[in-house]
């Protein structure tokens, strides 16, 4: 199975803007299903304990204006996955800013998890946020992103 996470695409035949249905029939039934409202949205998001990924879904309208829920965010564990296919779970925080910067992305903002001592980095412009433990690279996070979502600057 594919699993590489393709910055602002998805993952292997998994892409942003995909549906539920589509999901599923991409990997089957998920061993999970969670939907929350916040007031102003709702989200759903698969589990897939077998894959270590998570897809999340915005809730969105389709061509003929019915709500329908599509794709918007992936989180994996799985150490099988590869970022664009040149970054590997395990590797070193400084090989992931390394590759970032040659994607002329911004340094990330960086945050501890003091009860866990993991380290968070969070890439805005590549819509990423990257969990490392001690031993590299532990987990991937990538969104989509609209530009038509992006606020006009003043």
């Amino acid at each position: 199975m594919n699993m590489n996470l393709v910055i602002g695409q998805g993952m292997g035949p998994a892409k942003f803007g995909m549906s539920e249905e589509e999901i599923i029939g991409l990997f089957g039934k998920a061993d999970e299903r969670e939907v929350e409202d916040y007031g102003d949205g709702k989200t759903l998001t698969l589990f897939y304990d077998n894959m270590l990924t998570d897809f999340t879904f915005d809730l969105d309208e389709d061509e003929d204006g019915n709500e329908v829920f599509k794709l918007s965010s992936l989180l994996c564990s799985n150490p099988d996955c590869t970022l664009d296919n040149k970054i590997h779970f395990g590797d070193s925080e400084d090989q992931v800013i390394k590759y970032t910067r040659s994607l002329k992305a911004a340094d990330p903002q960086v945050e501890v998890d003091q009860e866990t001592n993991e380290r968070i980095l969070y890439f805005d412009d590549l819509c990423m946020v990257a969990i490392f433990d001690h031993e590299g690279l532990a987990m991937l996070q990538i969104d989509y992103w609209d530009d038509a979502d992006e606020e006009p600057e003043d």
